[in-house]
């Protein structure tokens, strides 16, 4: 077998081999164990970088990207891939989005910062170990707190020509059916990938704090279809579909606080005034808000939880590419 030993810092595999194990990281406070694997090829690049856990309630993503661990064979791999089961260890062991140390949510403090709070510092390591070593990002994610959202992938558009192309390609063509295409300001990490010029995809599928099934496999349908894209495991039979890329997401949010029912569910077509759902009184009585929709698109998103604060999402809807004008698609 071809092929080169890989170094990542004091990391060290073989060609052909995957190094599975739990690095230790100090955070200042605490030391924590870090999971990780290195899926080392017949090539040394590209290097895919597969992440999940960034909130330690998305388990989805988490039991997808342990699955490409137990069966992604190196032989078979043209490049080398990084697989980062649970980001946030400690809000994992939690069970919740917030790092228990600091309050802080990992998406949201990056590139971090090595002097910093426990979750800046662990950001920071995820950063210069990880990202910056990756031509491509894939991260695995669930709907928001409290949602429940159709399976999609999503990219950003930024300033740099060349990752914009890279990104359109893993959007096109990682085999989903629902794709979104977003500003570069829309996810906090975004930022980094530019800066470390890495490409970046998202997966969203599932609920927080479950692993259905569906979702595991949406997700890993997706991870398998990056891959082939890459050019890192054998192509399909036949080309993926593209997505149905949709853009101009348009949050919905509450006036004010109450009971909220949904009307909609997410995937669903819903056309300019359809009712989307109502806040109530907490009695159950009066309509405090009657929610319609604005425009003809999808639903990607909607809010499950009953319970609603003001200015609270309760549904995300976009536009179909058709209804975009060509400049802006």
């Amino acid at each position: 077998m071809s092929g080169e030993t890989w170094q990542l810092g004091p990391l060290r595999v073989e060609a052909g081999r995957t190094l599975r194990g739990v690095y230790q990281v100090d955070l200042g406070r605490a030391r924590i164990g870090f999971p990780i694997a290195l899926i080392n090829g017949t090539e040394p690049d590209p290097v895919l970088l597969v992440t999940s856990g960034m909130d330690g309630d998305e388990y989805a993503g988490v039991q997808a990207a342990l699955r490409l661990i137990d069966t992604l064979d190196p032989a078979t791999v043209a490049g080398r891939v990084m697989v980062c089961p649970i980001l946030d260890p400690l809000s994992f062991e939690a069970m919740q989005t917030q790092n228990p140390l600091d309050g802080l949510i990992l998406r949201q403090v990056f590139p971090g910062d090595l002097e910093g709070k426990p979750t800046q510092r662990l950001a920071h390591f995820v950063y210069q170990t990880f990202i910056i070593n990756a031509d491509a990002w894939l991260a695995l994610g669930a709907a928001e707190p409290g949602e429940a959202c159709t399976p999609l992938v999503w990219t950003f558009q930024g300033d740099d020509a060349f990752l914009n192309t890279q990104n359109r390609i893993l959007l096109q063509q990682c085999g989903a059916s629902v794709g979104l295409l977003q500003p570069l300001a829309s996810w906090d990490p975004a930022p980094v990938a530019v800066t470390a010029s890495t490409a970046m995809l998202g997966s969203a599928a599932g609920v927080r704090g479950r692993a259905d099934a569906e979702a595991v496999e949406a997700h890993r349908r997706v991870i398998d279809g990056v891959l082939a894209s890459m050019s890192m495991v054998p192509a399909r039979t036949a080309p993926p579909t593209p997505p149905v890329i949709y853009t101009a997401a348009a949050p919905l949010l509450a006036e004010s606080g109450g009971l909220w029912q949904a009307r909609v569910q997410p995937g669903e077509m819903v056309t300019a005034g359809q009712p989307i759902g109502e806040i109530r009184r907490l009695d159950g009585g009066a309509v405090l808000q009657t929610v319609t929709s604005p425009l003809e698109g999808i639903v990607l998103a909607v809010r499950t939880a009953l319970a609603v604060r003001p200015r609270q999402r309760l549904a995300l809807l976009a536009v179909p590419p058709q209804r975009k004008s060509a400049e802006n698609v």
